[in-house]
């Protein structure tokens, strides 16, 4: 789903905030991929992509963070002499995401956070650019399979599997994966058998529109 842009003078003070962001959150103790999670679906995050001028600009990575996690200590900045790949990565994600136009949560679906760290190694020196490329390759990759195919291939689950244990017809799911019928609109019964079936969000069943 498309989200607001904000002007990309506001990307630098944005990318750099979403690094120190990540940054804090590992100094903190946090498991790296479970606050990821937990930043894309925070308040704070939609703030920044709808473009309220405050969270673009009028806090700091720092004081975003205390938000995040609901603490009202600030912590004491620290100088980055040597970017870590949390704050390498948080910085880039922030920078794609306004590139791209849509929201963390949707990026984070086909580009997640494990993916990006592995990454920093060969790209942390490298420009922008080949990071977008990267990011947009795995878009154009996940565009040939539907979520559904994709969530139900990850399940270990053939078609067949899948519709004996979902209650959901084969030729349903068929036309589902194919693009046939739009997942999208699919009956809410349908989309919450299949969802307990996979393990998964309904939301995740759901395909990105337009990218």
């Amino acid at each position: 789903m498309l989200v607001k842009s904000y002007s990309e003078l506001y990307l630098d003070d944005v990318s750099r905030n979403i690094g120190t962001i990540f940054e804090y959150a590992i100094d903190y103790g946090f498991d790296p991929i479970v606050f990821w999670d937990i930043f894309i679906c925070s308040e704070v995050v939609k703030e920044i992509e709808n473009g309220n001028p405050r969270f673009l600009v009028g806090l700091s990575g720092v004081e975003l963070f205390n938000k995040i996690i609901q603490n009202e200590e600030f912590y004491i900045p620290k100088p980055f002499i040597n970017l870590s790949s949390y704050y390498w990565a948080g910085w880039a994600l922030a920078i794609y995401q306004n590139y791209k136009g849509i929201s963390f949560y949707e990026i984070n679906k086909v580009v997640p956070i494990k993916k990006v760290l592995n990454w920093y190694k060969t790209l942390h020196e490298a420009d922008i650019s080949k990071f977008i490329m990267l990011a947009d390759e795995m878009f154009k990759k996940q565009k040939t399979e539907t979520n559904l195919k994709r969530i139900r291939i990850a399940a270990g689950l053939s078609q067949s599997q899948l519709a004996t244990r979902s209650l959901v017809s084969i030729r349903n799911i068929q036309m589902y994966e194919q693009r046939q019928n739009n997942i999208n609109k699919a009956q809410g019964d349908i989309l919450l058998r299949l969802s307990k079936t996979l393990g998964c969000k309904i939301e995740d069943l759901f395909e990105i529109n337009s990218l």
